[in-house]
């Protein structure tokens, strides 16, 4: 359980407030076409965005956060996020030469992560949800922090929060909030920790806008974020939290988060 101003809070409710709706945009006309999750952590007591890259990166278009503002004359407020920090992995044998290093940069393969840090105040708030089983009060997203990540362990059940199937109605933007969980670790596979679903994966709209959720444990710690389905499988990937914060480092250490995008060696 997660404690908040003296509120325990269970983890399918931190499910939900830690999950952060990702919208795409023209920064000229924001009316998203795009959409997403991610999560906001406390890591080396800096705050960080973090997301799958398969969702921020659309050529000439601007990531936002949905902000859940009351409406102005210009409609919902969201919040834009520049700075957002790529990767690619290069095998490298000698990275003594330079100029070595420099041609890898041509042949990358890039990793479906990202982040941006935040360096101002974001005001985020969480709407009042009723899931049957429980609520989820109206207050302030949920900052996770990287002290409290979990290690997979196949006792635990996992679980991640998103919205989808998202249709306008005239000017208005409708979705389906969608919780899944009960989910099962099953293995690692380099970057990505393999989720089981209870049930089979049979439509692919369940699951998009839920890309970048941060995957939390039964008590409550994050173990990666949402980014990958197999359909007519219960195959789930989850980028894994241990790998982003390898790479988190390396961009805090190297001043890499000036630049839009930094290489990884493996």
């Amino acid at each position: 359980m997660h404690e908040e101003n003296n509120e325990l809070i269970y983890p399918e409710q931190l499910m939900v407030m830690s999950s952060i709706q990702i919208l795409i945009a023209d920064k000229n006309d924001p009316k998203p076409v795009g959409f997403g999750s991610g999560c906001i952590i406390k890591h080396r007591e800096r705050f960080f965005l973090l997301s799958e890259r398969h969702v921020t990166e659309v050529r000439e278009l601007t990531t936002f956060l949905e902000t859940n503002l009351p409406p102005d004359e210009r409609g919902t407020p969201i919040q834009p996020i520049g700075g957002l920090c790529y990767f690619d992995t290069f095998k490298v044998e000698d990275t003594t030469d330079i100029r070595e290093f420099e041609d890898l940069l041509q042949n990358g393969k890039p990793l479906d992560i990202t982040f941006a840090e935040i360096k101002q105040h974001v005001d985020l708030l969480q709407p009042e949800m009723d899931f049957g089983a429980f609520k989820v009060n109206a207050g302030h997203k949920i900052i996770l922090d990287t002290a409290y990540i979990a290690q997979p362990d196949k006792q635990k059940t996992y679980g991640f929060f998103g919205r989808t199937k998202q249709d306008y109605d005239g000017i208005y933007l409708k979705s389906e909030n969608t919780l899944k969980h009960n989910l099962k670790y099953s293995s690692t596979l380099k970057h990505f920790h393999v989720f089981v679903a209870p049930e089979l994966i049979t439509d692919e709209k369940d699951y998009q806008g839920c890309s970048g959720a941060p995957i939390l444990d039964s008590e409550g710690k994050l173990l990666g974020l949402a980014c990958l389905i197999k359909r007519n499988t219960k195959v789930i990937y989850g980028f894994s939290i241990q790998e982003c914060i390898k790479l988190l480092n390396i961009a805090i250490d190297t001043g890499m988060l000036l630049l839009l995008i930094g290489a990884f060696l493996i």
